[in-house]
C-alpha cells in the first residue's frame, strides 16, 4: 500500500494507536519514527482536544508515549 494512504489513516488514529501501531513491526517502527512522518503525529495528536502542543524538546513519539503510556517515567 503507498505510503500516502498510510499516512492519511493513521493520522486519523489517537496517538497512543499510533505509538503502539510503531511497536508492532520493525517496518512500521521505521516508517512512524522517520521525521518524514511528522505529518501523521501532528494530525494524530490534533485527534485530542485540549491537549497541549509538543514541547520543543521532545519528539512526537516521546511526548505520546509521556502523555498516554501506562508506565512510569520517573
Amino acid at each position: 500500500m503507498p505510503l500516502d494512504i498510510l499516512f492519511e489513516i493513521f493520522g486519523h488514529l489517537h496517538p497512543l494507536d499510533v505509538l503502539h501501531l510503531a511497536r508492532t513491526s520493525r517496518g512500521l517502527r521505521t516508517i512512524l519514527m522517520s521525521r518524514s512522518s511528522l505529518s501523521v503525529w501532528v494530525s494524530a495528536f490534533s485527534n485530542v482536544r485540549g491537549l497541549p502542543f509538543c514541547p520543543s524538546d521532545m519528539s512526537e513519539p516521546q511526548y505520546a508515549n509521556l502523555a498516554f503510556d501506562e508506565h512510569c517515567h520517573v
